[in-house]
């Protein structure tokens, strides 16, 4: 989708950690054979890659661990015994012990970086700053005082306004012990062809061995700040001071007007459109305004951003001549 030469999350993985290194990391015990892990995961994700890692700290957890397939996982005595067979770290608290590994492997410099390059055409301002581990594809444009970061990569023809950071760590809490620290983050962020970001912004990088990625055309204003692991597809329009928290998804030709917020694990269906101000706490059907503090649906959108009007089955944008229908409660394009 982004024209990269190389896949992301394979460049981000692990090498040469097992199971037994974990445990080690961890004041654990190994449970079951030895295993190659590559990546580290939450239980939230949904296709974790192969040979993941990921912890629970109850039944609920161990379900999802069992439903989503993760190779394997730190578990109480307790929930090792229902995972069975599979290979497993034994630890109290699985949850403290799974950012202990995380930030250990993090300072061990054990995760994977992007591979370097710069294009042909474009521009790099003398006042940007550009690390290690940067991919630059051609004609990409870098305004005064931008910070990449590593593992940044930018496909053709990426346009970056001055004073943008991209790739540092997110904001992310967690306790251990008595203290509070940030996790550190060991992802990265990838541009897709034609993006384009506005001046004094920010796009933080994936949590683990993730990508925060803004697909093809899509376009930040100003201000706009995008938080760890969030995907967003092709085509979508970030105006002034919008705020995405982690874990958000906006799927293609999604509109986001200024200074809307929207909760992590928060996703926008195409063509999904906010209001001016929106505080969005539940995920955006397809082609659907939302407007207001806590967003609510406020009617439908055309791709061209006329509002439709009501309709029960099929409708006609009297600007563009787009036509949708309602399938099952969700709006659809038809087509041409």
């Amino acid at each position: 989708m982004n024209s990269l030469p190389f896949d992301p999350v394979a460049a981000l993985a692990l090498t040469d950690v097992t199971l037994t290194d974990v445990a080690g990391l961890c004041g654990g015990e190994l449970a079951g054979d030895d295993a190659p892990i590559s990546h580290l995961r939450p239980v939230s994700t949904k296709d974790p890659p192969e040979a993941t890692l990921s912890y629970a700290v109850d039944e609920l957890f161990l379900d999802e661990l069992v439903r989503r397939d993760f190779a394997a996982a730190i578990l109480t005595a307790e929930g090792a015994a229902v995972w069975g067979n599979r290979p497993a770290v034994i630890h109290p608290q699985p949850a403290i012990a799974f950012y202990q590994v995380h930030t250990e492997l993090v300072r061990a410099g054990a995760y994977g970086n992007f591979p370097e390059h710069r294009g042909v055409g474009g521009s790099v301002a003398t006042s940007a700053k550009v690390h290690p581990s940067v991919w630059i594809g051609d004609d990409v444009e870098i305004g005064d005082h931008v910070t990449l970061l590593p593992n940044t990569a930018l496909a053709d023809g990426v346009r970056i306004q001055a004073g943008t950071v991209i790739a540092g760590d997110g904001f992310q809490v967690t306790d251990i012990g008595e203290g509070r620290f940030l996790v550190p983050h060991a992802g990265g962020v990838v541009l897709g062809n034609g993006v384009s970001i506005g001046s004094n912004c920010c796009v933080d990088k994936g949590l683990f061995s993730a990508v925060t990625s803004l697909g093809p055309g899509t376009m930040l204003d100003n201000l706009v700040h995008v938080a760890h692991d969030v995907t967003i597809g092709k085509r979508c329009t970030l105006t002034a001071k919008v705020e995405l928290s982690g874990v958000v998804t906006l799927d293609d030709d999604v509109w986001l007007a200024p200074n809307t917020s929207c909760n992590q694990f928060i996703r926008f269906g195409r063509g999904a459109y906010t209001g001016t101000g929106s505080v969005v706490v539940r995920d955006v059907a397809p082609f659907t305004l939302v407007r207001g503090n806590p967003a609510k649906p406020a009617g439908h959108m055309c791709l061209c951003r006329t509002k439709l009007g009501p309709f029960e089955t099929e409708t006609t944008c009297g600007v563009c001549g787009r036509r949708y229908r309602l399938v099952e409660n969700t709006v659809e394009l038809v087509e041409k």
